[in-house]
């Protein structure tokens, strides 16, 4: 009973903190004169792929490489297949290729490297640092990007976000506000995503489901909460490109971040199972998000039920034929 009265609470706390993420964050994005993408694709996807990093870490402290394994490939099919479809069936979202053109190609070349890295049955100490080096890579870029970007969007005098007294502050005390707000989102992530993955992983267990089949669904599915409630929030704010350059990034941060930093300092193991199936399936749906935004160009209530489908039967699969 205990187990699932912390699993309502950690779904709240996850809801809250994504909306003091989101708040906090799209307010520094135009007070910088930085493109909502840009803070989605780093800052949101840093702040709601924390769970996954922190699980990862302690699940392999505790010799559950397994586990933090099927966190990163779960998560990133739940990102693009759960969370993507869910909000595409809320409201219908118009992408602009060109604008996240580049960092698809990112996330399919770390998908495929991740992939690769795993043939020979573990991601080594070396392997780890290479991964570890794409993410200090791929922030050098954004960043960059996010300077470039500075010159091309006008900042607005005032915020209709601002509340009345909020906008007589100073500047630097709004800055300072907004700061908290982002990193008060990020903690009470973090927070949620613990007691709701510790919840489900000891139902979970208490029904018999291997360490495999629990990283790649109830773990991924509770790590990958952030991303919705984030999601969720940017949509009623009608903020959509935080929305898909928070999956985006946080499908690179998973791979790039989070298993670099596991691999480096534990290495990974990795199953035949994750080798033959759930990394193709990762690779698939991914290659799949890259001919929506390229070809459809937007994700209509029809593709996003189409994407929750696939999740759906993936997570029956995994159940089916777990070890």
């Amino acid at each position: 009973m205990l187990s699932y009265i912390v699993l309502i609470t950690g779904f709240f706390l996850l809801v809250k903190g994504a909306d003091f993420l989101v708040d906090g964050e799209s307010s520094i994005a135009q007070r910088l004169h930085i493109s909502e993408l840009v803070i989605g694709l780093t800052v949101v996807a840093f702040g709601t792929s924390s769970p996954e990093l922190f699980v990862n870490i302690v699940a392999s402290l505790q010799g559950s490489t397994a586990i933090a394994i099927g966190n990163i490939i779960g998560s990133n099919i739940a990102n693009i297949c759960h969370i993507l479809g869910v909000s595409g069936i809320l409201v219908p979202i118009i992408i602009d290729p060109e604008k996240v053109k580049k960092e698809l190609y990112w996330m399919m070349i770390v998908s495929i490297l991740f992939w690769i890295f795993g043939f020979g049955g573990i991601i080594n100490h070396l392997e780890g640092v290479v991964l570890f080096a794409g993410i200090i890579a791929f922030s050098i870029n954004m960043i960059r990007n996010s300077l470039k970007e500075r010159k091309n969007i006008k900042i607005e005098k005032s915020f209709t976000s601002e509340s009345e007294r909020l906008q007589k502050l100073p500047v630097q005390f709004k800055f300072s506000i907004y700061f908290l707000m982002t990193i008060c989102g990020i903690l009470i992530l973090m927070l949620g995503s613990e007691w709701l993955i510790e919840s489900a992983t000891n139902i979970a267990r208490t029904l018999g489901v291997s360490e495999v089949v629990i990283g790649l669904s109830l773990v991924a599915f509770g790590t990958s909460l952030p991303e919705l409630a984030t999601a969720i929030i940017a949509i009623i704010r009608k903020e959509s490109e935080i929305l898909l350059g928070n999956i985006v990034g946080s499908n690179i941060v998973n791979i790039l971040f989070v298993g670099g930093s596991i691999s480096t300092i534990f290495m990974a193991p990795m199953k035949h199972r994750i080798i033959a199936i759930d990394l193709p399936i990762m690779l698939g749906v991914s290659l799949v998000l890259v001919i929506i935004v390229h070809i459809l160009k937007k994700i209509s209530r029809l593709t996003g039920l189409l994407l929750f489908a696939i999740y759906i039967f993936y997570l029956l699969y995994i159940f089916l034929t777990q070890d």
